[in-house]
């Protein structure tokens, strides 16, 4: 009887240790919009990818991602996006845009999976994106006191002297800056002008012509924007000091492009400090003017330094080129002969600039020289070669001459 019982249930048994295997093959349910890449775009793209900012397309809805899920794989995949240029184990930033490669994988999965959006219940509440600054509305807006217009056939350098509107010194700990017209601007200078002088040469509001400087001795950086730089604020406790009845001339390089330019209305966002300030920011330079790019070289290198008269500690650096640039780098050699890696860009694009802050500034003492070394190709495998067929380029302001460039923001340890 029991013979006969078992070889009833064998059958009923087998069967069950095979749903059982299935069960346990099965695989996980594929990544949805709602349930894993929303959070994705949330944390690493929306700042930029939203109306009104830098990027050229929204990613704030499923609709939105859907429409471009293709296009997302193929740039995290090859990691063109987020954009974010230092090499790892160079400088340690605050703010990287680095996606991790779950976060890449779970992308490339959810398009794999046709894009599934999931269920609505899953959908992550969204998130606050302030204003259309960046980082929400700014304490204080310096913006030009009407539009202006720049040729479309020749670079043009505007600057405006725009009054701070107060009586008592002002802690900057983040600066911002909203061109008007994306397309014609170049890059935004921002000046101190403690003396107020610049307000003799801008007497009507329409700016005045500054190319090679605003034309006036005596001045402090405020910062620097060019395409693809994204608000980053100081460490706390470290403030740029805007002094109280000072103007800021903000110069502005209009680029040519050779199409319809439109009216510029440029604007300067300043979050101040909320806190106690105890170290102010400075800002410096190294660059090299000197250098010539011969037509055809495909790999020219430009050197660059800078010696600190005091102990410093950088703060923030801030790597410029024009369009030849391929890779640029700064290091720092001790007086004892060590070097110390400051910012390496490995694959530099002009459209994606911007000031880089440590997360714990760097010590440079008095004595030790900072480094810029960068790398230019003035040949006709450069797509962003401006010239065809290529021609000699040196130092300049225009967009079609080159730089070789690192603003460093640093503080004094005893000033």
């Amino acid at each position: 009887m029991r013979q006969r019982i078992l070889l009833l249930l064998l059958p009923l048994l087998a069967f069950a240790s095979i749903g059982a295997r299935r069960r346990a093959v099965d695989p996980p349910a594929p990544p949805t919009f709602n349930r894993d890449v929303a959070r994705i775009l949330q944390q690493r793209c929306q700042s930029c990818h939203r109306p009104g900012d830098i990027a050229p397309f929204s990613l704030l809805t499923y609709r939105d991602a859907a429409a471009r899920a293709f296009e997302i794989k193929a740039m995290t995949t090859s990691r063109r996006m987020p954009p974010w240029k230092p090499a790892a184990g160079c400088g340690d930033f605050v703010q990287s845009r680095v996606m991790s490669d779950d976060e890449i994988r779970t992308i490339a999965q959810w398009v794999d999976a046709g894009a599934p959006q999931g269920k609505p219940e899953d959908l992550p509440p969204a998130i606050d994106l302030g204003s259309d600054w960046a980082l929400g509305t700014p304490d204080l807006v310096l913006r030009m006191p009407k539009s202006f217009t720049p040729p479309s056939d020749r670079d043009e350098y505007r600057c405006f002297s725009l009054p701070v509107p107060s009586t008592t010194d002002l802690a900057a700990s983040t600066i911002d800056f909203r061109p008007g017209d994306r397309a014609t601007v170049h890059h935004i200078i921002p000046f101190i002008d403690r003396a107020g002088a610049s307000a003799k040469l801008d007497k009507n509001g329409d700016g005045y012509s500054c190319f090679g400087g605003p034309g006036i001795d005596d001045l402090d950086l405020l910062g620097g924007w060019s395409p693809g730089a994204r608000p980053t604020p100081l460490p706390s406790g470290t403030a740029v000091i805007v002094p109280g009845k000072s103007r800021i001339i903000m110069q502005v390089h209009y680029h040519p492009h050779f199409a319809q330019v439109a009216p510029d209305l440029t604007e300067i966002g300043i979050y101040l400090a909320k806190g106690e300030v105890k170290k102010a920011l400075h800002y410096d330079v190294i660059w090299n003017r000197n250098f010539v790019i011969p037509a055809g070289a495909h790999d020219y290198r430009v050197d660059a330094e800078l010696s600190p008269a005091s102990d410093i500690h950088i703060v923030s650096i801030y790597p410029h080129m024009h369009l030849l640039g391929q890779k640029i780098s700064v290091d720092a050699v001790m007086p004892d002969g060590a070097h110390q890696c400051l910012v390496d860009i490995p694959n530099y694009e002009f459209t994606w600039q911007g000031q880089y802050i440590y997360r714990n500034p760097i010590a440079i003492p008095k004595g030790a020289q900072l480094h810029l070394e960068a790398h230019f190709d003035n040949s006709d495998d450069n797509v962003m070669n401006p010239n065809s067929p290529p021609k000699t380029v040196r130092f300049g302001e225009a967009s079609t001459d080159e730089m070789a460039v690192a603003l460093v923001g640093y503080t004094i340890d005893n000033p």
